[in-house]
């Protein structure tokens, strides 16, 4: 007897390993309201958007505030123009009307100094702007859009008209001979330094400004 309990005793004093149980949870789905929202979606979404007219009745008031710089320009005998960027709308104002056109910023890069597409890249953005242009016409064929060719305040006013008209050009070019946009649904100008957001802008400000802008006109 004694020797039963010297041995329960002793068992009680060892120390049996512990092993914890581990359960491994798969990852939940991501809810079912969670959308991934892809460029070519938002730049569709945009363009599909017709150009709203306002008929102003009373004296033009003062540009609304934004977080950007947006710099409006009186040019005799030409409409007023305000870019917003929050909205992404050309605010055109002439004659007792204003109009708001709707406009993306296109990603492309061109060979500096030149209008010469920098890289695959922003070939494939022109394809992208071309399919949606394509798929709003199939419903809207009337729509028309202008490419804009911008730059920065850097450099002297005449080469950068002509380089913004060129560039505007050369999009026109690769959207109609390339990709197949009607003719009839496109235009394109160059506005130069005209319109700059940063006028005084850093480097990377100024950056910005050397940009091209597809806006639906009609």
């Amino acid at each position: 007897m004694k020797n039963s309990l010297f041995l329960l005793s002793a068992l009680c004093l060892v120390q049996f390993p512990l092993h914890a149980q581990v359960t491994v949870v798969a990852p939940t789905a991501a809810p079912a309201d969670v959308v991934v929202v892809r460029p070519a979606i938002v730049m569709h979404r945009q363009l599909s958007m017709a150009p709203k007219v306002v008929v102003v009745t009373q004296p033009p008031q003062p540009a609304v505030r934004t977080t950007k710089t947006t710099t409006v320009v009186e040019t005799v005998g030409q409409p007023s123009r305000v870019y917003n960027p929050e909205r992404s709308v050309v605010i055109v104002e002439d004659q007792g009307q204003r109009r708001e056109l709707p406009y993306v910023t296109l990603p492309v890069l061109f060979v500096k100094g030149t209008a010469k597409l920098l890289d695959d890249e922003s070939r494939a953005a022109l394809q992208q702007v071309a399919d949606v242009i394509l798929a709003v016409s199939k419903t809207e064929p009337n729509s028309v859009y202008d490419i804009e060719g911008h730059t920065s305040t850097d450099g002297k006013a005449a080469a950068n008209m002509e380089l913004s008209a060129a560039r505007a050009k050369s999009v026109y070019d690769v959207l109609t001979k390339t990709y197949g946009v009607p003719t009839s649904s496109l235009s394109a100008h160059g506005y130069g330094e005209t319109f700059p957001m940063y006028p005084k802008g850093t480097e990377a400000e100024m950056q910005l400004d050397r940009r091209v802008l597809v806006v639906r006109t009609k």
